[in-house]
């Protein structure tokens, strides 16, 4: 008896050892807990995944009126400026020229590319102020609009003071001896004739200043005496005076010397009342030398 009594509780033991395990097993939280939280990171992703789609959904409709308002306000403007681009308020009623010396009102308007009864909005003022430059009488130009219906336009030309002969064909030149333009009977004007020979090309600078001297009074001969004006290397610059058949040579290795003593010379004859005598005055090396007529 007490052995079978033993033997029964021992298995009692092991019953209750074996039967305690499980049950510690099946009532841990650990694995309960991953399984709750797989659930719940599930249910977030696909609340993620939702909240995302109503995103990019109110992304796109912003963009969609963001776009229409884009295109609303170009059409608007479109509209606009057609209307102004066709509307009699912006015709062109005045354009003002100044500056303008050798080109008249009208021939600015014509190389210009502007009339009067355009819309003053359709005009390009960058195209009108290529087109005058183009033009080879004018050196600067400027075109201001003023709106509603004028124009200001202010010219720089390029002032002929020669005529030179190239290739058959008479020019108008500037006071360095470059060309302007072909001498035409619209624009004509008479000038002194000017060639300058081989090898003078150094001496061209000097024509500039003795221009001004004229139109000073330093030189006191008056430009439309002056029928030619010859550039040689021997003798420097020469001016011929038709009227008195008389000719004028100022060296140019003391320009400024050989001026004044030339002017100096000339008013002295002037004065004795010998310039009718006068052939030829050299103004050279410091001296001034008066070569006469020869009697008949």
């Amino acid at each position: 008896m007490p052995l079978a009594l033993k033997k029964s509780g021992k298995k009692a033991r092991n019953s209750y050892t074996r039967s305690s395990a499980p049950a510690k097993k099946s009532g841990s939280s650990k694995g309960s807990g991953i399984r709750l939280g797989g659930a719940a990171a599930g249910i977030f992703k696909r609340l993620r995944g939702f909240s995302g789609l109503k995103s990019l959904a109110a992304l796109t409709v912003l963009l969609a009126c963001f776009g229409l308002i884009i295109a609303g306000v170009c059409y608007s403007s479109l509209w606009l400026y057609n209307k102004a681009i066709t509307s009699d308020f912006f015709t062109t009623r005045h354009v003002d020229v100044t500056g303008n010396v050798r080109l008249s009102h009208d021939m600015v308007l014509q190389y210009g590319g502007i009339r009067e009864g355009d819309n003053s909005l359709a005009v390009s003022i960058a195209k009108v102020e290529r087109n005058l430059r183009k033009t080879p009488w004018v050196e600067e130009a400027s075109v201001k609009r003023l709106l509603p219906d004028r124009f200001v336009i202010r010219l720089k030309e390029r002032l002929p003071s020669f005529w030179v002969h190239k290739d058959g064909v008479l020019y108008y030149a500037n006071d360095l001896g470059e060309i302007i333009a072909p001498v035409e009977s619209k624009n004509f004007l008479s000038l002194p004739t000017l060639r300058v020979d081989p090898g003078a090309e150094d001496a061209l600078p000097y024509l500039m200043r003795l221009m001004k001297g004229m139109q000073s009074g330093l030189l006191p001969i008056e430009a439309g005496a002056v029928s030619s004006i010859s550039v040689s290397p021997g003798k420097g610059i020469e001016i011929y005076l038709e009227d008195r058949e008389m000719r004028l040579s100022i060296a140019t290795d003391d320009w400024e010397g050989n001026l004044s003593r030339l002017s100096l010379t000339l008013g002295d004859l002037a004065r004795r009342h010998e310039l009718r005598n006068v052939r030829e005055i050299r103004s050279v090396n410091g001296n001034v030398w008066v070569l006469l007529n020869q009697p008949a």
